[in-house]
Order: structure tokens, then C-alpha cells, then sequence
């Protein structure tokens, strides 16, 4: 019968299952205007430089420095390659199919395989009129980049996306793009940093706003709560922080659907399916095999372990998933062998909890927006309690740990929308440039 069901589940879901979205706070978004050598995966160490301007080094911080620039590119006025020397920061491992896959994202590195000291900064350049004078900076998710985030969210230029929206109605909109999909949150919350650092200097200004969207958000959440590992320290440099389906009480989505771990073995050069495993080993073809590299417990994913916490007490388990109970829990199952949760989240450095404990700090304003609609098209959805699809609303719309330290609230939104549609909706992109408006 088990055999018959996981047979059932993946002919259902095979087709179009974005299984990243699911298990990693994506936002689901996968380029389709890629360069040639996409899906070639002998070609991982690609470098391109032809139509970028290389700038003479700009100082940003102390510890970082503008050593390219691309002038060229469809969507952006700019995009600046960003570098810091900082030696705390390592080189963190990627597997070949976390590279950097899209043309103007590679452009901008130089490689498809970036270190994690550098971060791109795209500037939508100034609005035509700009009626807001403080810019704004979107910090996207995971195994994803600004581009497909906030520029062209459905990947073939049939739509815009927040960034030309908040454009049109007078902002000076940025945008990060992070060097590794699933990188440690420590590392993009110090990049938020240097960011926020070079927006001040292009337009004059002491403080930005900013909105962080799934694993976007809760990096975001470290540097405003300055929750930090020696890499930065809050600058008092945020006036707004937005925060759309972030999960600030963390995720345990792919702990309590293990059926989800076959959709992730054997490793392809997909990157639909660039995301962690539960298991660290699996029955295959009759044997067991390690998935560890794979998986939570491996060195591919830091910033995914940091972000799960239980909610198995909030929201029950269900116990038709096979292995429910040793994936969660931890042990040997019929089909595979998981560490549990709770390494995991030890794993993390109990990251999650040192941020419920962290209130944003008392001068910035913050807003929260989450969703109530799991429906995000081509997923196995999040149905064993309220969600967005990915991310329970208990986590999203957390609001109290926010403010607990003095920080104004401006608003709180449940929209009936989708993890993906809460940065895309008209109705939810007016909510946020009315927040900002305030």
C-alpha cells in the first residue's frame, strides 16, 4: 500500500511539483529567459564579462567595496557588484545546481558560482516624478534573485512586478540579490547591511525602508533586531520594515511531509528541486543510500537548518505520511533514517528562538502581511493548519514578538492570498505602498 501511494503521489505531482517553493521559502520563481548554458551541468564555473562596465573600486563600508557594475540590463538602471573583505564571512559550499542560472544575475558576479562575500544591488533608477524622498530595499527569499522576485514574476516578461509598481507610484525602489540561494541568514543579514550602506550614498538620505519577503524576511527580522554573529550590528538605518510571509516563528513544513523527500532523491541538475532533505537516508531502489549532502544535516543549506522550529503542538502531524514519526522526531523508519527536528534546529544555533526573544528595535515602524490562501499552483500545499501554502500564518503574522520592544506598529494584514501572490497581487502591492505612504 505504501509502495501504491508514493506511486499515486508522484504521478499527481511529478509534472509540476516546485518542490524548492515548498521546502524552502522560495518564492517559487524559476527563471525561463536563462542564458545557453542553463541546463548544461558540466558548464558550472561560468564567467562572463562581456557588456559589463567595470568600476573603479567605490568604497561602501569599511569592510566592503562596488568592484563591478552592469549598465546594460533590462529591467535595472544598475546592478553593482558589492564585495566584502570581512574574514568572518566564509566561502559557503554550494551544490551545482544552487548556481546562479539566469544572464543578467551572472553578469553581474561574473560566475554562476559566486563567493558569498559578494551580493548584487540593483537600483531601479528614480522615478520619473519622485514623490517619496526615502528609498526603499526588497530583500527576496530563498532559490530565487531580484529579478524574478520583483521585476518579472512570471519569468517571460508578461508581467511586471512590485519593483515597477512601487516605481510607478514614486519611489526609488533597490534590491539584493544573494550569492547563495539558501546561504546563512547571519551572512544576508550583514549583506542587508552594506546595502542599506550603499543606498545612503547614492541618494543621500539617513535611513531607508525596507521589505523582506519568506527567508527575505527573516533575515531582515536579524538585522532589525539586531540579532547578529559579530558580521554586522544595526546601524540605525531602517525607518520601515515590511515583512510578507516571513516566517519569524520558523517552518517545519518539510518534517511533517516526508513524502515530500522523494520528490528531492536521487540529486539532478534541477533547480526546481534545489532544496533540503529530512532524511538522511533513503530506501532506493531496494536499498538504503545516503542522502546526507543532501539534507538539513549536511553544508549545502545553513540558512534553511536556522530556520525550522516545531509547531507539531500547534499543528497535529499526520500520521499517513510514511515515516511521520521518525522524520519528525527523529530514528529509524521503514523507508529512511532522519536526525529529527531537533538537531536540526541545534543544528541552526536555535536561531528562531533567539529572534521570538529579539523585538525589532523601538525606532523602526513596522508592518506584517500574511496570507490565508494555500493554493500556490503546481506545490504540495501547506493544508495541516492555516498557511499561505508554505508558511503558517502562527509564524507569519507574529506580531507581538515584533513590537515588543517599543517598535510602532503601522499595520497588520491576513489576506485571503497566496505565498507567491502577497509580493504580485494588486491588492496587496497597494497595501504595502500604502504602509510606506504612512
Amino acid at each position: 500500500m505504501l509502495v501504491q501511494g508514493i506511486k499515486i503521489m508522484k504521478k499527481l505531482h511529478a509534472s509540476s511539483l516546485i518542490i524548492s517553493a515548498v521546502l524552502a521559502l522560495t518564492s517559487c520563481q524559476n527563471s525561463t529567459n536563462t542564458s545557453s548554458y542553463q541546463n548544461d551541468p558540466s558548464n558550472n564555473s561560468v564567467n562572463i564579462s562581456s557588456n559589463t562596465n567595470l568600476a573603479t573600486k567605490i568604497s561602501v563600508t569599511s569592510d566592503s567595496n562596488v568592484v563591478n557594475t552592469v549598465t546594460d540590463d533590462k529591467y535595472w538602471s544598475k546592478i553593482e557588484l558589492i564585495r566584502t573583505t570581512d574574514p568572518k564571512i566564509a566561502d559557503e559550499k554550494m551544490l551545482p545546481k544552487g548556481r546562479q542560472r539566469d544572464a543578467e544575475i551572472v553578469k553581474c558576479f561574473g560566475t554562476d558560482t559566486p563567493s558569498s562575500k559578494d551580493f548584487c544591488l540593483h537600483d531601479a533608477g528614480a522615478p520619473d516624478k519622485l514623490k517619496y524622498p526615502t528609498p526603499i530595499l526588497l530583500v527576496h527569499g530563498a532559490n530565487t534573485n531580484a529579478t524574478r522576485s520583483w521585476a518579472d514574476p512570471d519569468g517571460d516578461g508578461s508581467k511586471t512586478g512590485l519593483m515597477q509598481y512601487l516605481k510607478g507610484q514614486g519611489y526609488h525602489v533597490f534590491a539584493i540579490t544573494y550569492a547563495n540561494k539558501h546561504g546563512d541568514n547571519y551572512i544576508w543579514a550583514s549583506h542587508i547591511h552594506r546595502a542599506i550602506s550603499r543606498i545612503k550614498q547614492i541618494t543621500n538620505v539617513d535611513k531607508v525602508d525596507t521589505l523582506g519577503h519568506s527567508k527575505g524576511g527573516f533575515a531582515l527580522r536579524l538585522y532589525v533586531s539586531n540579532v547578529n554573529d559579530g558580521t554586522f550590528s544595526y546601524a540605525n538605518d531602517v525607518r520601515k520594515a515590511i515583512f510578507v510571509a516571513s516566517p519569524h516563528r520558523g517552518i517545519d513544513l518539510s518534517f511533517r511531509h516526508p513524502s515530500l523527500q522523494w520528490f528531492l532523491y536521487p540529486d539532478k541538475d534541477n533547480p526546481l528541486t534545489y532544496a533540503p532533505m529530512v532524511w538522511t537516508k533513503i530506501l532506493w531502489q531496494g536499498t538504503f543510500q545516503d542522502s546526507k549532502d543532501l539534507s538539513f544535516s549536511g553544508e549545502y543549506f545553513p540558512g534553511q537548518s536556522q530556520l525550522v522550529a516545531r509547531f507539531d503542538k500547534i499543528h497535529a502531524l499526520s500520521p499517513v505520511e510514511p515515516d511521520w514519526y521518525t522524520s519528525y522526531n527523529g530514528g529509524q523508519g521503514l523507508v529512511s533514517y532522519s536526525p529529527g527536528i531537533d538537531a536540526v534546529i541545534k543544528q541552526g544555533g536555535n536561531l528562531v528562538d533567539k529572534v521570538i526573544k529579539s523585538p525589532v528595535v523601538s525606532t523602526v515602524k513596522v508592518a506584517v502581511l500574511a496570507g490565508n490562501n494555500p493554493n500556490v499552483p503546481g506545490i504540495a500545499n501547506e493544508l495541516t493548519g492555516p498557511s499561505d501554502g508554505i508558511v503558517f500564518v502562527a509564524s507569519a503574522k507574529a506580531t507581538g514578538d515584533l513590537t515588543a520592544g517599543g517598535a510602532t506598529l503601522l499595520a497588520e494584514k491576513l489576506m485571503p492570498l497566496n505565498h507567491l501572490s502577497l509580493v504580485s497581487d494588486p491588492t496587496s502591492m497597494k497595501w504595502i505602498s500604502d504602509q510606506l505612504a504612512k
